[in-house]
């Protein structure tokens, strides 16, 4: 006999730790979503987000095979049946005892209960990846949850995701629906924001607060839905409300190519995300106001540094605070001997830039930047913004020994102080470790620490690694020669009134509306037929641009230039939503003009039509630094319909207000409609929705005389 019993296509939510995630998805607001954490559904099948067809999946099948054979029936069937009549009732009795001892937990307790630290294994991309899977809406449920954590031994309350630190990996393909119920159960509230993701007619999905979204506050939930179609690479997301993501609101998104498995310029054989941050042990809140407050001109310096979440705090050196002694064993990065192997480091911290290399390994080739794959680029070490993400091959090839250490080292020298505020640790390691197949070490006691000695050389300053590097593209992704729009934009931190230092761009200070965001009013205008919300460049009718700098491009996909000056001494990361963009030029001092690069003024075309090297294939990506007195030429094309925000990445001077709008694609717009459920989280009162943003500046009026 043969049994056809079709298989159904799964969208897993990483492998979620079933017997964890599964106690999420009893939230009662999960069911008002319709959360499905992985399953198919009639609605998936004819999604509209989904870019291609799920697929013919009635040949795929599973064969049980059963042999019958002959045998006299009364004794088989009188067992059988004092069988089946012992299990019910030992089933009855343990069913009894169980409802009355105890129940599910709720996701809330869950999250309360679950160790802290994610284990090493859940940053390794799945081996068994399917990439050639149909594409599929991907669910995941979280519960935002405060909860007491001590990364490096030092104790302090956490804004967590299910109750773990940093947040799960979020690994999908290329065309793909991420759907995300998010449950707020901290006290603040928070929105998230999906760094690199284009949101291509999803821009109320982007997550920026006061932008794209109000927030979503504690107790309530909403549901974030896009597509990631257009592009592949490393990515992450963080929380977009206040300094959120200095306190745990992180973790990496994945999107894999189709042919990623084929498409390989150096071979690997494993893939896994190594993820970098700075660390503070104040609360963010306080550091927030601190920094924000009359007379501070100087961003507040961290602790110490992690990857991976993790790191090792000496408690003797901080009698005052509350240090757990418990053994916190440093991430391990167990790698296949003589094989390749893909790290894809990102930066997701708030304020360093990290310095990364690997001991006795001189070659760490890149081979992918902030989601652009690019020609391998040989490099002993990397330098990365924060925001910043780069992918390299590390060859398994230094025989001899078989443990090395990882080092991300902060940069101090891009701090006011090289002192680390007590006695703080500005390395962070992890172990890379040889291993091979016949050598396994079950049950023995654990190997011994590396004993390599680092080669890393002294930074005087924080510049992008592609001042040194040179990044091609690839395949080749040449700019545009000719420039519709060149908007100068001129970055620095500037004393005003009470002495309050804010971040300025053109003398605009960005202070984003939480209870009427900018997309909410532009469709609202559109809709009233505002023309002052249609017209192009510098909207300065339908905003105040002292606190709200948006500049329109009216085109169907206009392309536009920006001339960043960085007229302070920090270096200042810029990231643009909803875009990439070309890095046609950078260096120190003032922006030398267009034909020192060789292209004609205002970016009108190229000078020498012989010598187009300019744009031939530079290197593109979303996160892009001015150096401290620096300039940078940027070209993006602004074919994507919403509004986009850019901004300084470093987060106490994005948060002091060094940050305007791009509005794109009008004409699309138009036809838009906001849903409900995102107009709906603005129907909370603006108390509730400004917990965990910055203060705002009157509170500081009279020398911060609340």
């Amino acid at each position: 006999m043969v049994i056809y019993q079709p298989l159904q296509i799964l969208s897993p939510t990483r492998r979620c730790h079933a017997e964890v995630e599964g106690r999420f998805n009893s939230n009662e607001e999960s069911q008002r979503l319709d959360a499905t954490c992985g399953e198919g559904s009639d609605e998936e099948m004819h999604d509209p987000l989904l870019t291609f067809e799920r697929g013919d999946v009635e040949g795929v099948a599973r064969v049980s095979r059963v042999a019958i054979q002959r045998q006299p029936w009364w004794p088989i069937a009188a067992f059988t049946f004092a069988c089946v009549g012992s299990i019910f009732s030992l089933a009855w009795v343990a069913l009894s005892l169980d409802t009355l001892g105890r129940s599910d937990p709720s996701p809330l307790e869950a999250a309360l209960s679950i160790p802290l630290r994610r284990p090493d294994e859940d940053y390794v991309l799945d081996p068994n990846w399917d990439f050639g899977a149909p594409n599929q809406v991907r669910t995941y449920d979280w519960t935002i949850v405060y909860k007491e954590g001590d990364p490096d031994g030092i104790v302090k309350s956490m804004m967590t995701i299910n109750g773990q630190f940093p947040g799960p990996l979020m690994e999908v393909n290329e065309g793909d629906v991420v759907e995300v119920n998010v449950h707020n159960q901290a006290s603040n509230s928070t929105a998230i924001h999906w760094h690199g993701i284009f949101q291509n007619g999803t821009n109320w999905m982007d997550g920026a607060a006061g932008v794209t979204q109000c927030p979503i506050t504690p107790g309530s939930s909403y549901r974030y839905r896009f597509n990631v179609t257009g592009q592949a690479g490393t990515y992450f997301y963080h929380g977009h409300q206040g300094v959120q993501a200095l306190n745990g609101l992180v973790g990496p998104l994945v999107v894999h190519t189709r042919d990623e498995s084929s498409n390989q310029p150096i071979p690997y054989s494993s893939d896994r995300v190594v993820l970098l941050q700075d660390w503070y042990y104040d609360s963010d809140s306080g550091l927030m106001r601190d920094v924000l407050s009359p007379g501070v001109e100087d961003a507040p310096i961290p602790n110490t540094a992690l990857i991976n979440g993790v790191n090792q705090a000496n408690c003797s050196n901080h009698p005052g605070r509350l240090c757990s002694e418990a053994e916190k064993p440093l991430p391990n990065l167990d790698l296949a001997l003589g094989k390749g192997h893909r790290l894809r480091f990102l930066n997701a911290g708030g304020f360093a830039w990290f310095q990364v290399a690997v001991d006795e390994h001189d070659s760490l080739p890149i081979v992918e930047v902030d989601g652009s794959a690019v020609n391998p680029s040989p490099v002993s070490s990397l330098v990365i913004a924060p925001g910043q993400r780069y992918s390299t091959i590390l060859k398994a090839d230094q025989f001899g020994k078989e443990a090395f250490w990882l080092r991300a080292r902060m940069i101090k020298s891009c701090f006011a102080s090289q002192t680390l505020p007590e006695q703080g640790v500005d390395e962070a390691k992890a172990v890379v470790r040889y291993r091979s197949q016949a050598r396994t070490r079950g049950g023995e006691e654990p190997p011994p620490l590396p004993t390599t000695t680092p080669k890393l050389q002294y930074l005087p300053t924080c510049r992008d690694l592609s001042s040194t590097t040179s990044f091609s593209p690839s395949p080749a992704q040449p700019a545009p020669e000719y420039a519709d729009h060149s908007w100068y934009l001129r970055a620095n931190l500037a004393i005003g009134d009470w002495r309050l230092q804010r971040g300025v761009m053109n003398s605009s200070s960005f202070r984003p509306d939480l209870k009427s965001p900018t997309l909410h009013r532009v469709l609202d205008g559109l809709a009233a037929n505002n023309e002052s919300f249609s017209q192009a460049g510098v909207l300065d009718t339908a905003f105040d641009p002292t606190s709200e700098l948006v500049i329109s491009h009216s085109g169907t996909a206009e392309t536009v230039d920006i001339i960043l000056q960085n007229m302070d001494e920090n270096s200042h990361p810029f990231h643009l939503h909803g875009a990439q963009m070309w890095v046609l030029g950078a260096g120190h001092g003032y922006f030398p003009g267009y034909k020192a690069l060789g292209l004609k003024d205002d970016g009108k075309g190229i000078l020498f039509p012989s010598d187009s090297s300019v744009v031939d294939n530079p290197l593109k990506r979303d996160t892009v630094t001015a150096e401290g007195f620096g300039w940078v030429l940027l070209r993006f094309v602004a074919d994507n319909p919403g509004v986009w925000l850019f901004h300084c990445h470093v987060i106490w001077h994005s948060e002091a207000g060094m940050g305007m709008q791009f509005l794109s694609r009008v004409d699309v717009m138009r036809e838009w409609e906001l849903p409900e459920d995102a107009r709906r989280l603005c129907d909370a009162p603006e108390e509730e929705l400004r917990k965990g943003a910055p203060p705002k500046d009157e509170v500081f009026f009279g020398f911060g005389n609340d």
